[in-house]
């Protein structure tokens, strides 16, 4: 008989892989690094639904900033409703509400955070948001609905003092 010169196909030996188990594996990894890179590109959705943040340029970056709102449109507008349901509000008005809320919340949070300062501490508390509302003239219509915290020995002590006190013996 005559021997043939067709090479056998190697068969692999034990711990060794082939060539076309190393190629789907390194395919399976570069998809698996694909899709990790899709979800670390993955923004959050904001309160609004939207996922651009208002410093991200526009999609066919023409430069403009994307216009977005902290709180959701139909929230105020259901908002306003409530204070008269014959009361009809123009979209412009609930967008102009709508950064107005935002501009007086950053400059309420920026002097509550002042205050957070002076006594040194780390956090925003109730004790520092009242404060601002008790010193500050501005958010004096806030102090029906932020009072300060007193205990109540002072504040039968001060009631007292004022002559209010419910039963006095004679």
């Amino acid at each position: 008989m005559a021997s043939s010169n067709t090479p056998k196909s190697p068969k692999a030996k034990k711990g060794e892989i082939s060539t076309t188990q190393c190629k789907t594996k390194k395919k399976n990894r570069d998809i698996a690094k694909e899709e990790n890179q899709k979800k670390k590109n993955k923004r959050p959705k904001l309160s609004n639904g939207n996922s651009k943040q208002p410093q991200e340029k526009g999609a066919e970056g023409s430069g403009e900033d994307v216009k977005t709102n902290v709180f959701p449109m139909n929230r105020i507008r259901t908002l306003i409703k409530g204070e008269g349901p014959d009361m009809r509000v123009s979209q412009e008005a609930v967008l102009t509400i709508n950064k107005a809320v935002e501009k007086f919340l950053e400059q309420f949070t920026q002097d509550s955070y002042a205050c957070c300062v002076q006594d040194r501490k780390k956090c925003l508390s109730y004790k520092h948001v009242a404060n601002v509302v008790s010193k500050k003239m501005r958010y004096d219509f806030l102090s029906d609905f932020v009072p300060e915290k007193v205990k109540a020995e002072d504040a039968l002590r001060e009631r007292n003092a004022a002559g209010n006190g419910v039963f006095q013996k004679i």
